[in-house]
């Protein structure tokens, strides 16, 4: 369970920048990049919270200081978090991890999950804490996955639309990143 305050710390995140931001990244959709936008997204994340320091580890993206807590990011910002009448799906499905066939655990264990996974879909954000993820989380081949029902989560934004529409080109500008810093070996 989390506490008052941190979620009112999670709720106070510049969730609509992240909204506007995030729903910007298109061109980074295909295969050979998507791994790039799952990026972005994180550290926009550590941006907009004025808090999470970004850490990229296995099992957490961010420490959070403040709280002494750990928090694993997972973006789905290809789907929405509302269905068409504007009210959470009855239950959602987010993959935990994915370990390449090299998973041989049966059951998740503690250190396999971070204190808080905040999901953000392209118009909302929603956190589960540990306990409720552990609950929730099933065995596949490759992994886990949790599938959740939407009484479990607990809604940071409310239903959000894009405000801003940014014109990002972080394709090219990755590319041209690149290629300087390999000039420059």
């Amino acid at each position: 369970m989390l506490s008052t305050k941190v979620l009112d710390d999670l709720k106070s995140f510049k969730w609509q920048k992240v909204i506007d931001i995030g729903n910007t990244l298109d061109d980074l959709s295909d295969h050979q990049w998507r791994f790039m936008k799952g990026f972005i997204a994180e550290i926009l994340v550590e941006e907009c919270s004025g808090s999470l320091v970004y850490v990229g580890d296995i099992h957490k993206d961010y420490d959070w200081p403040k709280h002494n807590l750990t928090v694993e990011l997972k973006s789905q910002l290809s789907g929405p978090m509302y269905n068409k009448s504007g009210l959470k799906r009855k239950r959602y499905t987010i993959k935990l991890n994915n370990t390449r066939g090299t998973n041989t655990k049966e059951v998740i264990h503690d250190d396999m999950v971070a204190d808080i996974i905040l999901i953000v879909n392209n118009d909302g954000a929603y956190a589960i804490d540990k306990e409720t993820a552990i609950k929730y989380t099933k065995h596949l081949g490759d992994g886990f996955e949790i599938i959740i029902p939407s009484e479990e989560v607990i809604e940071l934004t409310g239903k959000m639309t894009v405000k801003t529409h940014y014109q990002t080109n972080f394709k090219e500008q990755i590319k041209k990143l690149i290629t300087e810093s390999i000039k420059q070996l």
